[in-house]
């Protein structure tokens, strides 16, 4: 009997990582797999846990499932990639990037169908020093906002509306520049920036209307930074990605990366965001694509087409 391994993040989706494990049971019963699901709502073991089920899953065979927001999706992808273990995806979050590029369905019952009757495609990842992303990375006043995002949404609740609005209360509050070193090849560049973001994700790029959206094409990462700005050329700019124009907003540059390195000079350690979780990673930072890195489980007929 196949069996499912499910790490499921009770705190998502407004209650849908909490009811999943009952319809993933059914569902399993229907279709002759056996469910073994793993208890994270101890926050200090969830990443034992992940561990124990990617473990278990390579040597029986099995499939982990994570259900959950992006945060939840990368952290389960992080222990499954580059071992020969076939990996679901319940999106359950606020935006659920991930899923939505993946052609996965919303409603939490049919993703997981598509588990149990799908066919595995090889997706592209993203890694900054080791660890890694499934959507972006960044550092500076993107991953600044982040940050102060989750402190409000623990206050005021986790919906779109107090994303946006956080976000727009980080741009005018403001964030120091960052003084960088770039190299990519043999091209080395020093610049000031207040933000550096590495996208992984064309449907986040696509609806910013960047032509970098294309890198994904290639197998390539997407690099934007933003030059300095004062607070109303950057809300200008903010302006223009919600209106599907950011490309030609002259206060930005965009392009396409197999690696990069980041060197940064003012601090040893850095404060960047994947996938809106946040980590500590020291100078320099070493971002690479890693084509075909996880054994995605997609809708049959979506990944008949993509072959």
């Amino acid at each position: 009997m196949n069996k499912i391994h499910l790490i499921a993040n009770k705190k998502s989706g407004k209650g849908a990582g909490d009811s999943l494990p009952q319809i993933a049971a059914k569902l399993c019963h229907d279709y002759n797999f056996e469910l073994i699901h793993y208890d994270t709502s101890d926050h200090d073991s969830f990443e034992k846990q992940i561990q124990k089920a990617a473990d278990l899953a390579e040597q029986d065979g099995g499939i982990v499932v994570a259900a959950g927001g992006d945060g939840t999706i990368r952290a389960v992808a992080e222990k499954v990639y580059g071992r020969n273990i076939r990996f679901g995806v319940v999106g359950c979050g606020t935006f659920n990037f991930f899923a939505r590029t993946h052609h996965l369905p919303e409603d939490p019952a049919e993703a997981f169908k598509v588990i149990l009757t799908g066919a595995v495609k090889e997706v592209r990842l993203g890694e900054m020093n080791g660890r890694i992303f499934l959507i972006n990375a960044s550092l500076g006043l993107y991953a600044k906002s982040i940050q102060d995002r989750e402190k409000r949404t623990s206050r005021y609740g986790r919906n779109r509306l107090v994303v946006i609005l956080s976000t727009l209360y980080s741009i005018i509050e403001g964030h120091r520049l960052l003084e960088v070193t770039l190299m990519s090849g043999k091209i080395q560049q020093k610049i000031r920036t207040p933000m550096i973001f590495i996208g992984n994700n064309a449907l986040q790029l696509r609806d910013l209307s960047m032509d970098v959206a294309d890198c994904m094409k290639k197998d390539l990462l997407a690099a934007v930074l933003m030059k300095p700005l004062k607070t109303w050329e950057v809300l200008r700019a903010l302006f223009y990605g919600i209106a599907k124009k950011i490309d030609n907003e002259e206060g930005v540059v965009s392009f396409c990366v197999d690696e990069l390195s980041i060197i940064t000079h003012r601090n040893k350690f850095s404060t960047v965001a994947l996938d809106g979780e946040m980590f500590q990673l020291k100078s320099p930072l070493n971002v690479k694509s890693l084509p075909q890195a996880l054994k995605l489980i997609k809708p049959q007929v979506i990944a008949e087409v993509e072959v």
